[in-house]
């Protein structure tokens, strides 16, 4: 790893305002611009080539919503779309609740709790898309292999699972790959942004059936990667 790269992972696992590193998102020079506007273009591509009816999307540590709520905010399908934003920080989800209302999303949710437990997530329909953003760099492997396990307790049979990472180690990002794999989440695409934050973001599809869910399970805890 070289010395940049190592400056840069250390000043994204020091964040303390999350909703200040949200200001990245919107400047056209940004990786994190880069990373949102590939994640924006799955969620948009999966709504859309979903069936007819109710479109039941999740979002992990959603934030202020960048990227799911600016995929949806003028999708032909945006009446079509429930589910839940869920996000611990107050200003960002408030930020995401009221960007929610404005874009007409009036079945999305956005929860501002623990994203980590089990709770967070009940009485949802069964889901069709998993956006998880900004999180797994965060969380170590054990930590990733317990939440790729609760997917399976919310995701139908075929839905999709957007997820980002940092390919700062390759062997890293292979093992996550496998983890979900292995979970009955089969890998439909990969991309590696160029940059010194190198992004990854993957599509994976769900060929398993749901299990069931498990409530006050504990699923991660954030930071555990620096442990």
């Amino acid at each position: 790893m070289t010395n940049e790269v190592e400056a840069a992972q250390d000043a994204i696992l020091q964040i303390e305002n999350w909703s200040t590193w949200h200001d990245q998102y919107e400047n056209p020079d940004s990786e994190l611009n880069a990373r949102k506007q590939a994640v924006q273009a799955h969620v948009a591509s999966i709504v859309e080539q979903c069936p007819a009816g109710p479109v039941t999307v999740v979002s992990i540590c959603g934030g202020q919503g960048r990227e799911l709520i600016g995929a949806l905010e003028a999708h032909p399908r945006r009446k079509d779309v429930g589910g839940r934003i869920v996000e611990l920080d107050v200003a960002n989800s408030g930020f995401a609740r009221e960007w929610a209302r404005r874009a007409g999303l009036e079945k999305l949710e956005v929860m501002t709790g623990d994203a980590s437990v089990a709770d967070s997530y009940a009485g949802l329909p069964p889901v069709d898309l998993v956006v998880i953003s900004g999180l797994l760099g965060h969380i170590d492997r054990a930590d990733r292999q317990r939440l790729f396990d609760f997917l399976r307790q919310i995701c139908r049979e075929g839905a999709s699972v957007v997820w980002t990472y940092f390919n700062w180690d390759e062997e890293k990002t292979q093992e996550l790959r496998n983890d979900l794999t292995e979970r009955l989440f089969a890998e439909e695409s990969l991309e590696v942004l160029e940059g010194k934050f190198a992004f990854v973001i993957g599509r994976n599809r769900s060929t398993g059936a749901p299990e069931p869910f498990e409530a006050e399970a504990k699923l991660f805890t954030f930071g555990s990667s620096r442990q």
